[in-house]
């Protein structure tokens, strides 16, 4: 992983307050266009940033509470290729979501029980009791 410099990382900071600020009133697609601008502030390799990840996850949260799963599933495929998204639980339980939604039972299967595999029952907690009853009834 690779550490912003203090300017570039206090300009991240704030378009990732005004995105949460949007998100608690319930703004979501004006929070996606600010996860956006912190986006596009990134230098290249973009993925390599610590930040990167955060700011797909952050997408792809607003998206999947609008619904859109089909964008959220992409901006989660721009996330899995970056730093640390391979090992991270919301990664794969986000992407084991939108599969879930867009009916792809196999990749659900897969990404939920990834999610599992890695954070155990807990990875469940806050989210819709069907993909945690999805992925049971099918693998146990």
């Amino acid at each position: 992983m690779m550490m912003l410099e203090d300017k570039l990382f206090r300009k991240l900071e704030a378009f990732n307050s005004k995105a949460e600020h949007l998100i608690e009133n319930e703004e979501f697609s004006q929070a996606i266009t600010e996860y956006q601008k912190a986006w596009n502030t990134l230098p290249e390799p973009k993925q390599l940033w610590d930040a990167a990840l955060w700011i797909k996850l952050g997408q792809a949260e607003c998206l999947l509470t609008l619904d859109d799963f089909n964008l959220a599933k992409e901006k989660l495929l721009e996330a899995i290729i970056c730093s640390g998204a391979i090992n991270n639980p919301l990664v794969h339980l986000l992407l084991g979501i939108c599969c879930f939604e867009l009916e792809d039972t196999q990749c659900a299967r897969d990404e939920l029980q990834l999610a599992y595999d890695l954070e155990g029952e807990s990875v469940f907690q806050e989210g819709d009791e069907k993909y945690r009853q999805f992925l049971f009834e099918r693998s146990h």
